[in-house]
Order: structure tokens, then C-alpha cells, then sequence
């Protein structure tokens, strides 16, 4: 009906959403003329999983807004009954201080990540979850790459890269590096050139992540890695590639085929569940959301929120405890750029309590952290 008369759109009731448009993509190109003729802003809304590759389309710009949506955020998912935004942590003082209470445990975080972050999983039994994650990468690998254009010669090649990938989570692993461990893993591993254009596929369908570098530091811009930080679109996933359970987890006894990547498998799950997060949150607050690691990594600083001269650092710990040697990279980054920038340090931890330490690392439960 929408390819045969899409002057129908116009004739319902606002706002009309079109799902899954990429399958009847002239829709675009309609709706761009009727918003150049004056159509309310907000009158039609596309969803749908990507645009095919080399499609022949207008991008939109000037009279369509892109966004990316995405799994459900520690706000979202209603993980505390108190929170501390991110507007708050950027209007911080040099007095002021954070207080809140949380009851969360690692436990409950390990609980949320198990569950993902999609609505029409996340509610699921256990073992309907198990199923519904593996459909979802299923999908991936036997639909979406070939209805968006993509080629997979071997399949096998893509799930090995996949799970290489997923083991370099929260890194800044090079790609040769990720595509020599699927190497080791699989026998199907994929060519540096397929491997690339893997890359480019997935994040086209918007299922990894990488967190460029920052980079507005004049002082420390030489010393800097400029590699990008890996992530996927939600920590759920990666356990299910890696064929990691709760037992296993919990108790340290990871595969050995996953890879040395995750000897800190925890460490690099809770940090992907908090840029699941900050990831939404830097949107909807306007700001840059960024990494920084010198060229030696011996210093590093997990995230970087950026507005104009204002920085928020953030140190992410699977420990309860706020000890020194955790904020000692936040405090000497500090010191470093504190002649450009303004500077509020965070230590996101599984504790209990929200306060500020007396050099001025504002300590904050994961489950507190709010839009």
C-alpha cells in the first residue's frame, strides 16, 4: 500500500512510524519532499535496522534528524531509586560533595547484564533469554548481512571473528591482533581485508562500538594511543558468543578458547554495561564521550565526557571498595590538564554509598548513575 500510494502517510493520523523502512527505502525520498514543503517536524518517524549498503538515497541532511537506538541504560532499567546525572556531575563545585544509597551488589549487576538491555528480552525466563540472545546473533550472520548487501562467503569466518572481538571488549586490542586470535580459535578465521569489511558491516548494523580517543589535550596529544576502544551493542551478547555462563563467570573459570583477553572478564563486562549507558547519556546532555591510554599503557582513563573546557573522568572498578591506587590515573590526569580544562573525577564502583573522597574522586555506585 506505502509503495503503491504513500500520499497515505500524509492522510493519517501524527505521528506515522514506518518500521523496518529500509525494505520500501523510496519512502525516504518521499517524506524529504513533503518536509521541504512544510511538513510538521516530527510528523514521520523511520525505524528499521540500517540503509542498504550503496543504496542510492539522500542522506537527510538538513531536514532529517539520524538516531541510534539502543539497549536500555542503568536509568532505564530502574537499577536504583537514586541517581546522580550527568548535568549534576558536570555543575559540581570544587565543594561539593555527592550522597545516595543503593542496596546493588556485584550480583545484581552481573543479574542485569545476564538479562541484556533489550525490552522484549530482558523480561524473559532464563532459558527463553538464552534462546532469543542466540536468534538474535543467528539473525545477524544469516539475515541482516545479506538483506543490507553484504557477502559472507563462510559464515564460520564471521562467528570466529565475532567472538574474537567480543573477547577484546573494553580494549583497545588492534585488529590484526583480533583477527590472529580468531586465527587460533578457528580454522575459519577470515582474511585481514574480510575481517575489515566485517568491521564496517557491524557497525553499520549498529552492533559494535569503538570510542575514539581523546584528543583536545594539548599537552599530552603526543604521548597518547590513538587506537579506538571496543565495544558491543549490549554485554549480553557477548556472553552469549563467548558461550559464557553465570557459574563460569562467577567462579573464573572462562574457556580457554575465549582468549587471554578475558582474564578480567568482569571487569570488562561492568564496563561495557556502563558505556551502555554513557553512550545515551552524552546524546541526550550534548557532550563528547571519549578514552584516553598513553602510547605505554601505563595510564589510562576509561571515559571522558566533554563539554567545551568542562571534563568528566570516569574510572570503572568491579570492587566495592574506593582504594587509592584506583583513582591515581584520574588524579594525575588531573594534574596534567588542569591549567586547560575543569576537571570532576568519578570512581564508578559495586558499593553501597555515594561520597566524596578527600582529593575530590567523587565515588558512585554503577546503579546510581542517571541521565
Amino acid at each position: 500500500m506505502l509503495k503503491g500510494d504513500p500520499d497515505v502517510i500524509l492522510k493519517d493520523e501524527k505521528p506515522v512510524l514506518l518500521d523496518e523502512w529500509q525494505l520500501a527505502p523510496e519512502l525516504w525520498s518521499f517524506v524529504r519532499h513533503q518536509v521541504d514543503g512544510g511538513l510538521p517536524s516530527g510528523s514521520v518517524l523511520f525505524t528499521g535496522s540500517s540503509i542498504r549498503v550503496n543504496s542510492r538515497i539522500h542522506s537527510g541532511a538538513g531536514r532529517i534528524i539520524r538516531m541510534k537506538l539502543r539497549p536500555y541504560t542503568i536509568e532505564e532499567r530502574r537499577m536504583s531509586s537514586q541517581y546522580i546525572s550527568i548535568q549534576n556531575l558536570f555543575e559540581l563545585s570544587k565543594k561539593d560533595k555527592v550522597s545516595g544509597q543503593t542496596h546493588n551488589n556485584i550480583n545484581n549487576y552481573l543479574d542485569e547484564i545476564f538479562k541484556s538491555g533489550f525490552p522484549g528480552i530482558r523480561t524473559k525466563a532464563p532459558h527463553a533469554r538464552e534462546l532469543l540472545l542466540q536468534s538474535y546473533i543467528d539473525n545477524i550472520i544469516e539475515h541482516d548481512f545479506e538483506e543490507n548487501g553484504f557477502k559472507i562467503q563462510k559464515p564460520e569466518s564471521l562467528v570466529a571473528w565475532l567472538k574474537a572481538y567480543a573477547a577484546a571488549i573494553g580494549t583497545t586490542t588492534k585488529f590484526q591482533t583480533i583477527i590472529s586470535t580468531a586465527m587460533a580459535n578457528s580454522g575459519e578465521a577470515p582474511s585481514k581485508p574480510t575481517a575489515m569489511s566485517y568491521r564496517e558491516a557491524l557497525e553499520i548494523l549498529y552492533i559494535i562500538d569503538e570510542i575514539p580517543p581523546f584528543l583536545a589535550a594539548g599537552k599530552i596529544y603526543p604521548n597518547l594511543a590513538k587506537a579506538p576502544k571496543h565495544y558491543m551493542l549490549d554485554p549480553a551478547i557477548v556472553l552469549k558468543l563467548l558461550g559464557v555462563n553465570r557459574e563460569q563467570l562467577e567462579t573464573y573459570q572462562i574457556p580457554k578458547y575465549v582468549g587471554k583477553f578475558n582474564q578480567t572478564l568482569i571487569g570488562q563486562l561492568l564496563e561495557s554495561l556502563v558505556y551502555q549507558s554513557l553512550v545515551v547519556y552524552a546524546d541526550a546532555n550534548d557532550v563528547k564521550l571519549s578514552q584516553f591510554r598513553n602510547h605505554q599503557g601505563t595510564r589510562k582513563i576509561d571515559f571522558i565526557l566533554q563539554r567545551g573546557k568542562s571534563l568528566v573522568l570516569f574510572e570503572v572498578k568491579a570492587d566495592p571498595e574506593a582504594k587509592d591506587s584506583y583513582v591515581r590515573h584520574l588524579n594525575w590526569f588531573e594534574n596534567l590538564v588542569k591549567d586547560e580544562f575543569n576537571v570532576t573525577k568519578v570512581l564508578l564502583n559495586t558499593g553501597h554509598f555515594a561520597y566524596t573522597r578527600q582529593d575530590r574522586v567523587h565515588v558512585l555506585p554503577i546503579a546510581m548513575l542517571g541521565v
